[in-house]
């Protein structure tokens, strides 16, 4: 990934801006028991990165529930 900047941390993903001027969003695995996962899309803004993490977190939660439910 080449050189990024930590810009913040934001429901346990980490927000950072790569070379290019683009922010990156992923986690490590030690913060949560699963493998490492990173947004295929870069985005322009905190803000946007912060959407894409809310619905992400959105699909977990509704996975979890049907998982739950059968």
């Amino acid at each position: 990934m080449g050189n990024v900047k930590m810009i913040t941390r934001y429901r346990t993903f980490d927000i950072k801006k790569n070379d290019s001027g683009k922010l990156v969003v992923s986690f490590d695995s030690h913060l949560l028991s699963r493998t490492p996962y990173e947004f295929e899309p870069q985005f322009e803004i905190v803000s946007e990165a912060e959407d894409a993490i809310d619905q992400y977190w959105r699909k977990e939660a509704r996975r979890f529930s049907e998982g739950m439910l059968r």
